[in-house]
């Protein structure tokens, strides 16, 4: 998606790059953002808690392009930029909790378990993001969230509660997600194998 909207991404970011901030501290506004966007949610104020959740992503898609803009793009963005995501995500969930705690506790574990599952494979062979299986990532998971929280804002179903089934499905397709690169993390380090492609401290 970033990559089809790119161009507006780096005209955006020209404007906004006017902020005095560096590009890592523009990537922590999310967290701020994500706070107040948790306090919403806790309160079931669904509509306020949605804009802020808006407002948490615009940030994620236009950091990289603020950092071109000033010039500041680094290994270490990328890296700051990927631990702000969990970061954020968890924020929202635990504003979440309050009213779902199983549910925003589920979709939590299953958002770090299904994370979690393409690093560690670095850990045994090299690899990188080519072909992973992406049901479930975080696009998906912020999608879903939106599109739950504006179904409860604007339309009411009696006896229906859509942030909870929303947040259902959000565990359920994270879950699937997870489990889909483990099978393929098992596939690629079977690959590494009959290539003796494992990494070399493991052979020791």
């Amino acid at each position: 998606m970033r990559k089809d909207i790119k161009p507006l991404l780096r005209k955006s970011a020209k404007i906004v790059s006017v902020i005095p901030l560096t590009a890592n501290q523009f990537t922590f506004l999310a967290i701020p953002l994500s706070v107040v966007a948790a306090y919403f949610l806790a309160t079931e104020n669904y509509f306020y808690g949605l804009i802020f959740v808006i407002f948490s992503i615009l940030i994620d898609l236009l950091d990289g392009s603020f950092a071109e803009a000033k010039k500041q793009k680094s290994f270490f963005g990328n890296y700051w930029d990927a631990l702000v995501d969990k970061m954020v995500e968890a924020i929202i969930y635990f504003g979440l909790a309050f009213n779902y705690p199983l549910l925003a506790f589920l979709c939590f574990s299953t958002t770090m378990l299904n994370s979690y599952a393409k690093p560690r494979v670095a850990l045994i062979i090299e690899t990188d993001n080519h072909d992973w299986p992406a049901i479930g990532d975080r696009a998906d998971r912020l999608l879903l969230l939106i599109i739950g929280l504006l179904i409860a804002n604007f339309i009411t179903i009696q006896n229906i509660d859509i942030v909870q089934i929303t947040l259902g499905i959000i565990t359920i397709i994270t879950f699937f997600g997870f489990m889909q690169r483990i099978i393929y993390a098992k596939k690629l380090i079977k690959k590494a194998l009959r290539e003796d492609k494992i990494l070399p401290y493991l052979k020791k």
